[in-house]
């Protein structure tokens, strides 16, 4: 039985310490449901939860956009003096 199949939902601390990997499907049902009866009871959780929901939502759709010409070239100057 590895680590991730054995959580454990006692505190917010314990809940958070185990959300990412309750949104990328890395734990059991059982633990699934400590984590859902969770956020049923603890609305700063909840309001915590979404929030990354939806964040690895829109990080999933990846950026489409090009960056501007010259924007690209001040950011490449800005790395190179400053992460060299």
């Amino acid at each position: 039985m590895t680590e991730k199949s054995q959580v454990v939902m006692k505190t917010c601390r314990d809940f958070c310490e185990h959300l990412s990997d309750y949104l990328d499907g890395e734990i059991g049902p059982n633990e699934c449901v400590l984590i859902e009866e969770h956020l049923d009871i603890c609305p700063p959780c909840a309001l915590l939860f979404e929030s990354l929901k939806t964040t690895v939502q829109i990080c999933g759709r990846g950026v489409t956009d090009e960056i501007p010409a010259d924007l690209r070239e001040n950011l490449k100057q800005f790395l190179r003096r400053h992460c060299t």
